[in-house]
């Protein structure tokens, strides 16, 4: 069963090719039997989506922190 950081990569790596898929060929907002498809919000959400996964990855990373002591 795969971790939780390489379920939150390979959900980054799927979104990222789904926006490259996207920008490739632009289509326009259009409306189709009162339901409006607005490809500018999916992309927005798609651009969160790698976001929150970037900042997922982030927190997984080890990190140093730098302290002085005195006496």
């Amino acid at each position: 069963m795969p971790t939780d950081l390489q379920q939150i990569t390979l959900i980054k790596s799927q979104t990222l090719a789904r926006m490259a898929e996207i920008t490739a060929q632009p289509k326009p907002t259009y409306q189709i039997d009162g339901q409006t498809v607005s490809w500018g919000d999916y992309l927005t959400r798609l651009q969160s989506t790698v976001d929150w996964c970037n900042a997922k990855l982030a927190g997984e990373q080890p990190f140093e922190y730098q302290s002085r002591g005195f006496s």
